[in-house]
């Protein structure tokens, strides 16, 4: 079993919870030990993404040379982007990373935002037999939002809401809806699994 050192930069508390229970599932499945390092995690916590991007480069070398992590993650949203130029926005992001650090770090980029990859995960929850190829991602974040938490992003269920949602992901199912995800799963099986 590999054992690896991680911890996470991410704009919001959505980001985390997703990112750990889809860890801690990816883990199992492919017979990982992760280690969570909290105490980078707290020295970097950002409120939104124009702090993750202010932090994640220089967040990035620090994880490496002082922490000693085996990888982090770095979650911020798309947001409205164009999505047509997906492919060169996250090779942007990458592109800033220090050489010696790109490989051990994944950019977890959703399109539009974390609570779109949540609807795909709750839609096929509710709808398992179903082939439609339905697009949330032009729904209006606000909205996306207001689907997956209801009116208060920042109630206390939310763990509750995004656990519920991660209990029964199907990630080879949301990879085939979801480009940025796919993407983020690809890189996690590169760098976690590919290069161990």
């Amino acid at each position: 079993m590999s054992k690896l050192t991680y911890s996470i930069l991410c704009e919001d508390k959505a980001h985390y919870l997703f990112i750990t229970k889809y860890l801690t599932l990816f883990s199992n499945k492919n017979k990982l030990k992760l280690t969570f390092k909290d105490d980078f995690y707290y020295r970097f916590k950002s409120a939104n993404s124009k702090e993750v991007l202010k932090k994640y480069v220089n967040a990035s070398v620090i994880a490496f040379r002082d922490y000693n992590l085996d990888f982090l993650i770095i979650g911020i949203d798309y947001d409205d982007r164009n999505r047509n130029n997906f492919d060169k926005e996250i090779e942007h992001l990458y592109s800033k990373l220090y050489n010696q650090f790109s490989h051990k770090s994944i950019i977890m980029f959703p399109v539009q935002a974390i609570e779109h990859w949540l609807l795909y995960i709750k839609y096929h929850q509710e709808n398992p037999k179903s082939t439609k190829n339905i697009s949330f991602e032009q729904i209006p974040r606000k909205e996306a939002k207001n689907k997956i938490y209801g009116i208060n992003k920042y109630a206390p269920d939310v763990e509750y809401i995004i656990d519920s949602c991660m209990h029964n992901i199907y990630p080879d199912w949301l990879i085939t809806r979801s480009k940025s995800f796919k993407k983020f799963q690809s890189d996690i099986i590169d760098k976690l699994i590919n290069q161990n």
